[in-house]
């Protein structure tokens, strides 16, 4: 079953979280990158028979699943939640677009220039929705989503964990960032999915 008809696929709400997303992504990708450089055997870099897993495919599996679901959902904030997948997703594959695609150095500029360029887009296109079909849907989230957003956000910190050599406090601050996550997702995520399943929200664009 997808969405009824008339119903937008992404409001503002949706492009927000997109954008987070797609921030946190890069942030914590780029985080890791810098980190790794200095690794030893500590760093998990994942290779098989010697190709190194590069985190742009991550990406393009968290897009590819995110899409799909967001398509097929019958409730706006399950297509909320999957925006904020799939702006990681896009993050992960636009931070590695200039070594993998543009064949240029990782911290290239024009690299850089791709990844704002990606970015600010997705904050105007926010604004756009704001200015065109007003604020509402702000007014449709509630702590449950917004805290299971916030979790889910920690949880990206959280893979800082992994870059190592990082020192204690990063590390020790990458380690709460999990367990926080965990807690908030346990709590607050599991009533968001609850409500999800119980009361389908799907508000429709007033009629012309």
């Amino acid at each position: 079953m997808s969405r009824p008809k008339g119903a937008p696929l992404l409001g503002p709400v949706g492009f927000l979280f997109a954008a987070v997303g797609f921030t946190m992504a890069v942030i914590v990708a780029r985080l890791f990158v810098a980190v790794e450089a200095r690794c030893t055997q500590s760093c998990p870099v994942i290779r098989v028979q010697g190709f190194h897993i590069h985190h742009l495919y991550y990406g393009v599996l968290l897009l590819l699943a995110s899409s799909t679901i967001m398509v097929f959902a019958t409730d706006v904030r399950t297509r909320w939640d999957t925006a904020l997948v799939f702006g990681a997703g896009l993050g992960l594959i636009a931070d590695e677009v200039g070594l993998l695609i543009l064949r240029v150095p990782y911290w290239a500029l024009i690299s850089l220039v791709t990844l704002a360029a990606i970015g600010l887009a997705l904050y105007l296109a926010t604004l756009y929705k704001v200015w065109t079909v007003g604020r509402g849907d702000f007014g449709l989230l509630n702590r449950y989503q917004t805290l299971s957003i916030f979790a889910v956000v920690l949880a990206m910190l959280g893979f800082l964990y992994f870059g190592r050599p990082l020192r204690a406090m990063f590390a020790d601050a990458a380690l709460v960032a999990w367990v926080s996550a965990s807690l908030l997702l346990l709590t607050f995520g599991r009533k968001h999915i609850q409500e999800i399943r119980r009361t389908p929200l799907n508000p429709l664009p007033p009629s012309p």
